[in-house]
């Protein structure tokens, strides 16, 4: 049995329309999901303290095991989760995410010691994971002319949600509680969770009598040269870009000399890539069925690494801020066209496993890529981070190049999986 009392339901309607409606209930839901999982991050110093922890080397160190906790979790989990997906329908997988989003902002009004405050926030990162469900059910259901537009939209979405996330726990934690916070992003969430449940129908996906597990999906994909790049690929792109997040602070206040507020100019370089992340993403579509993904991907991965090492020559803020923009742009045409190669080289009754996949190399790529950057830092200096993380991304445009160029004149970039692999 597959599972999958939910695709008869949504079978009867027409299918584009199903798409549709589920890539906006998806979007919706991701851009909330994210938001709420953002609100707390700015303020996991400050509830640690509010917890009893007054020494400052302990505040430190619990911030770091409660920020990254849910980010090993998640990466750990997602293959699991969208394999699940693949055999029981997404549509349950994504309404579990919510829920249990939920279900810890919730819990996290009881949390009374450091300890508690980490396991619920790496519960959270286990058990939820709305993107990887998201993206389990867009590449399951999607029309592949219609998947970078729609991978695009998903990617602006989480864009959006991590400015605003941010933004609004820092205003509603100037006058609520922590606990009162938690509680409003629960009842928030458990909201959506009741609206998404009502609106989001499991896509008519082809029956698979047998689908692989887990560890088959990722022997498949080892047995797969597109896969054994892309998986590898996107977690070097995400690593490339991320190195440079924990140390631009310090490179803003070198650029500043000492003058100005390095705070104020911090957040305005970080904003300026999300905003231009997410004005990009809205033609990522129109421009892959114009030129082409692969060069779409090649032409991103090339610009980002240029936009990096353009950081060490600018000397003022404007220029900072074009520089940045410029790596907003690169970054809104790298993950969507990622995510729709592993996609396109995926059989039917796979794709929500590999898309777990994927979505494991994107979130290890976030985890590892600031720590390296971090550590780096010490050894080679800010400059020589920014240098670093140029030379990895331009690696994967070089890797992007050869393996378009080995699939010749496909635009699509890899041809279309046709059959489960038995």
């Amino acid at each position: 049995m597959s599972g999958r009392g939910d695709a008869a339901a949504g079978g009867t309607a027409d299918p584009p329309v199903i798409w549709k409606r589920n890539l906006s209930v998806l979007v919706a839901g991701q851009l909330l999901a994210v938001s709420a999982m953002g609100i707390v991050l700015p303020l996991i110093p400050f509830f640690v303290r509010d917890l009893g922890v007054t020494d400052r080397a302990a505040v430190e160190r619990w911030s770091g095991l409660i920020f990254s906790g849910p980010f090993l979790a998640a990466a750990l989990l997602a293959p699991v989760w969208g394999n699940l997906g693949d055999r029981y329908g997404h549509r349950k997988m994504v309404i579990r995410a919510i829920v249990g989003l939920a279900v810890v902002n919730l819990a996290l009004v009881f949390v009374k010691t450091p300890l508690q405050f980490f396991l619920l926030r790496f519960f959270q990162g286990a058990i939820t994971g709305f993107i990887p469900a998201a993206l389990s059910i867009t590449s399951a259901s999607t029309p592949p002319d219609k998947l970078p537009g729609a991978m695009a939209r998903l990617t602006a979405s989480a864009s959006a949600g991590r400015l605003i996330g941010p933004a609004v726990g820092g205003l509603l934690a100037g006058f609520l509680t922590f606990q009162q916070l938690f509680l409003t992003v629960g009842i928030v969430i458990s909201v959506a969770a009741v609206v998404v449940s009502a609106l989001l129908k499991e896509p008519p996906i082809p029956r698979v009598e047998r689908p692989l597990s887990a560890a088959g999906n990722l022997k498949w994909a080892f047995r797969d040269p597109r896969l054994r790049l892309a998986l590898p690929g996107l977690l070097l792109a995400m690593v490339g870009i991320s190195m440079v997040m924990p140390i631009f602070p310090l490179y803003v206040e070198d650029l500043l000399g000492g003058r100005g507020d390095a705070k104020v100019i911090t957040g305005i370089g970080f904003a300026v890539v999300a905003g231009a992340t997410l004005i990009q993403s809205s033609g990522i579509g129109w421009l892959a069925g114009r030129i082409g993904l692969k060069v779409v991907l090649v032409t991103s991965l090339a610009l980002a690494a240029l936009s990096l090492w353009l950081h060490v020559a600018v000397r003022g803020v404007g220029s900072m801020l074009a520089v940045r923009a410029l790596l907003g742009v690169a970054a809104a045409g790298i993950a969507p066209v990622l995510h729709t190669m592993v996609s396109r080289a995926t059989p039917d009754g796979m794709r929500g496993g590999m898309a777990g996949y994927a979505s494991a190399a994107t979130i290890l790529g976030f985890f590892f890529g600031p720590f390296l950057g971090g550590w780096l830092a010490s050894h080679v200096g800010v400059d020589g981070v920014f240098r670093i993380a140029a030379a990895v991304t331009a690696a994967c445009a070089v890797g992007a190049a050869i393996i378009a160029r080995r699939v010749g004149g496909d635009r699509r970039l890899v041809p279309l999986a046709e059959e489960i692999p038995r």
